[in-house]
This record gives structure tokens, C-alpha cells and sequence, in this order.
């Protein structure tokens, strides 16, 4: 029997972040003694830096505190018209597998992108560039987990994810599932919910009697 694990990612707590009142220290932390949770997810974007030194302190602190290090969230954009900005979201995603090897986090989550223009145009080279990046986890031991995403994405439903990862067709890449990120919602979901070996459990509303609306 496969046991789920529950976690927190620092995104729930973008807005403390952005006004100053949470680090990453104060978030595990947080995750820790308030919420009791087995393991947190952190992102690029709350990094301040990524010094080994710096790096060695947070997975000490995290391991002190009894939490995984469960991933690493990485903004990247595969859909970028032009070569040179694919190539720098590659270096990117690279430099975050490091920092997730650095931190004994197992696995980093990408984008496929937002296609600039038609999706047919973008299509090959947003999938090369994740067969890349995937190949260049795999030497490092470890996965990518490609997040369902909306909005003019390439991922925006159980058809699209399912095609990226078998064009991709790499080993290192499985699916990240998020419960609020398809453009169809549940229908979407109970098609993928068998591959996801990382999952975004969210939600926008809660009703009275804990129902959950959207």
C-alpha cells in the first residue's frame, strides 16, 4: 500500500512573503510547529539566495525541525518565441536541479509554458526543451514533476498534460498533479490522478458546511 505524505508549499504563503512578514526560515517554522506537516515545498522565487552556505543552513534547519525537503518549485517558460530566452529558461531549471540536489530534495517541479503565438508553433521546441532538462535531473539523481497549469499554458487539460509527457517520453518526467489548475477541473483530474506521483491539493472556496464550490 502506497502511503500519501502531507506537505505545505511556501506558495500558500505568497503574500507574507511579498509584505516581508515570512522567510523561508520562518516558514518552516511555521510548517513545523503550526501546522505539523511531514514536508514542505519551497520555490525559486522565495530564495534570497542560493549560496551553498546558505543552502547547507536551510536543509539543516528543515532536517532539525523534522521536515522533508520534498521539492523544489522552479517559474519557468518553455513557450518563449525565441531561442536565446528558451536557452536562459533551460540554464534556469538546470541551476534549480543543482540547488534541489544541494537541499536532498527529490524532485523539482516545471512548467511546460505559455506558448508564445500558436501552440502548434511552440510545441517541438518546448518539448526538447523539457526532454533536456529532464535528462539533465536524471544524471543528477533525481525527477521532474511537470505541474498541470491554465491560462493559455500548454497544459490546460487531461488531453494536454498526457501528450506533453508522452512526446517528452522521458522517465525522469511524471506528472505533478494540481486539483485547481485544469481548465475543466474534476473531469481532468480523474484522468491523470493515476500518474501523479506529487500532487497540488488546492482550493479557492469553502462553503459553510465544509463543501468545497469550485
Amino acid at each position: 500500500m502506497t502511503t500519501m505524505k502531507l506537505g505545505c508549499i511556501c506558495g500558500c504563503f505568497n503574500r507574507s512573503f511579498d509584505a516581508g512578514t515570512m522567510d523561508q526560515m520562518g516558514f518552516l517554522r511555521h510548517s513545523a510547529t503550526t501546522l505539523r506537516v511531514q514536508g514542505v515545498e519551497l520555490q525559486d522565487i522565495h530564495f534570497p539566495q542560493t549560496r551553498a552556505s546558505y543552502l547547507a543552513g536551510l536543509r539543516r534547519t528543515a532536517s532539525d525541525l523534522g521536515l522533508a525537503i520534498i521539492g523544489v518549485g522552479v517559474h519557468n517558460d518553455f513557450g518563449l518565441a525565441a531561442t536565446t530566452w528558451r536557452q536562459s529558461e533551460i540554464a534556469k531549471v538546470k541551476h534549480w536541479i543543482e540547488v534541489a540536489g544541494e537541499l536532498g530534495a527529490p524532485q523539482i517541479r516545471v512548467f511546460a509554458g505559455h506558448p508564445q503565438g500558436r501552440p502548434g508553433e511552440r510545441w517541438a521546441a518546448m518539448i526538447a526543451a523539457l526532454r533536456e532538462v529532464a535528462e539533465f535531473a536524471a544524471r543528477a539523481g533525481l525527477r521532474l514533476g511537470l505541474e498541470n497549469h491554465n491560462h493559455g499554458a500548454f497544459t490546460q487539460t487531461a488531453t494536454d498534460q498526457l501528450r506533453v509527457l508522452e512526446d517528452v517520453g522521458h522517465p525522469a518526467l511524471g506528472h505533478l498533479l494540481d486539483t485547481g489548475n485544469y481548465v475543466d477541473g474534476w473531469p481532468s483530474v480523474e484522468r491523470t490522478v493515476h500518474l501523479a506521483t506529487h500532487v497540488h491539493a488546492k482550493f479557492w472556496q469553502v462553503a459553510p458546511d465544509g463543501a468545497e464550490p469550485t
